[in-house]
């Protein structure tokens, strides 16, 4: 009962306690807050790419070799675990704007069979976010487009009701699919495509406008230029494929670049993405086989919506890694602070301990009184260090837009991470891996100031000024 009575006395008797209190509260809601975000943006990260991919594709290794067979395709969707089959057609194209000319990459598909393999349709914009995008940078005022929307003051029914008639919060996916594969409508010569919704912002177009694009033919001769409207517009949250990609129908693309008939390759949607293995063996064997005229020659490529990011993922989860790192190394610092609290008591009390050992009290009993002196501080900082951290962490968007509002800039810009809310996934695991690592820091940083209260002889303490 006297190490309780002892302990409690030396704690509450110490400035330097609330110090390694408070550098601990600060440390541990730094370790609580960092690694959650990033382990939100990891999340997102992976959701985003998860869905722009399909669980399997099959390429080859020479552009546009594989051939399009109606029959050849029904083998594929009788493979093992295959739900769905998609064809494709991918090649790089360069992208005309006035004077400007920039890279992009155009991908042809058959909008309802790619619906089946991945998020096609779910990225697909509504008329009206797309009018909301382009007000943003080059349409008409937030005030104007408040009025169309029946908000602020002098609102007009009949414009609200006009808006929502022609401006729907839901894309009309059919007659999405139909214009990119009929062509523009009155103009059938005219090819169509789907835009990105960073494209729309960085170039200030719009549904209507027409995209000059330019690209090398299967034989590598340049195309010549074409024309291709834009009938909709997309969201992935990639950054990239929002700014670079240009989606248009499989035909239009095949007679772009003169390969009709042949495929860049084949998208599988499976039952379960676990057995992709399975599938990617069976398909092997299949190509082996001579189902696909020439493509063993060639090569191919069957990989999976991880292999295609390999290198990201990899980089995103070592990102995560350094950044626990380095908060856990403030967490070490801060525990520095118990040894210097904990030394300096032992320094200050070395008669104190000299007459508690010369009562009775053996080592054994000083060091665990200043052991649990450290566990004691390391508890309370822990405990409000992780109060603070996920008070910070719940409300980080909102200290975020604090910030822009006071300084101008934002910690998390959305145009460089490209996400409208900073996420926040906190972890149990995380959380009691962090736990077990403080006490145990505190502990140490407890015990060497307890060994040398404890190994001091108790005559000589007695004697000590």
């Amino acid at each position: 009962m006297y190490k309780l009575f002892l302990m409690w006395r030396y704690l509450t008797r110490r400035a330097l306690s609330l110090v390694a209190v408070v550098a601990l509260t600060l440390s541990v809601g730094a370790l609580v807050v960092a690694p959650s975000i990033m382990s939100g943006f990891q999340e997102e990260f992976y959701k985003r790419i998860r869905g722009t991919l399909s669980d399997l594709t099959m390429s080859s290794g020479q552009p546009h070799s594989i051939p399009e067979d109606p029959m050849l395709e029904l083998r594929l969707e009788k493979l093992p675990h295959v739900l769905a089959v998609a064809p494709f057609v991918e090649n790089p194209a360069l992208d005309k704007h006035l004077e400007q000319v920039d890279y992009c990459f155009v991908r042809g598909v058959d909008p309802a069979r790619e619906a089946k393999v991945s998020k096609f349709a779910d990225y697909l914009m509504s008329p009206r976010a797309i009018l909301e995008e382009v007000a943003k940078q080059h349409g008409p005022s937030r005030e104007i487009l408040d009025a169309l929307e029946g908000k602020g003051e002098g609102a007009d029914p009949e414009l609200r009701a006009a808006y929502e008639e022609f401006y729907p919060e839901q894309p009309d996916t059919e007659l999405i699919y139909e214009q990119l594969n009929q062509g523009t409508p009155g103009d059938p010569d005219t090819p169509t495509c789907l835009v990105g919704v960073f494209y729309l912002r960085y170039w200030g177009v719009d549904v209507g406008d027409t995209v000059i694009l330019t690209t090398a033919s299967a034989n590598g001769e340049i195309s010549e230029e074409r024309a291709f409207k834009i009938v909709g517009a997309f969201q992935t949250g990639v950054s990239e494929k929002d700014r670079r990609l240009i989606v248009t129908s499989l035909r239009s693309l095949q007679e772009f670049i003169g390969v009709e008939g042949r495929l860049s390759g084949y998208s599988f949607k499976l039952e379960d993405y676990n057995q992709a293995d399975e599938t990617r063996a069976a398909l092997s064997k299949l190509v082996r086989a001579g189902a696909f005229r020439d493509l063993n020659d060639q090569g191919y490529y069957l990989r999976t919506w991880e292999q295609h990011n390999e290198q990201l993922i990899k980089a995103v989860k070592m990102e995560k890694l350094l950044i626990w790192l380095m908060t856990l190394l403030i967490v070490v610092a801060a525990s520095a602070t118990i040894f210097l609290v904990l030394f300096m008591s032992v320094h200050t009390k070395v008669r104190e301990i000299g007459i508690l050992r010369a009562m009775g009290a053996n080592s054994m009993g000083v060091l665990a009184l200043f052991v649990t002196q450290g566990l004691v501080l390391a508890l309370v900082g822990i405990l409000f260090g992780y109060v603070l951290g996920n008070l910070i962490g719940w409300n980080i968007n909102e200290i975020a837009d604090g910030i822009k509002a006071l300084t101008g800039w934002h910690p998390f810009p959305p145009e460089v991470y490209y996400i409208d809310k900073i996420p926040y996934k906190p972890s149990p695991s995380d959380t009691a891996i962090n736990v077990a690592i403080t006490l145990t820091l505190g502990m140490l940083a407890a015990f060497i100031p307890g060994i040398l209260a404890a190994l001091r002889p108790p005559l000589k303490a007695i004697r000590y000024d």
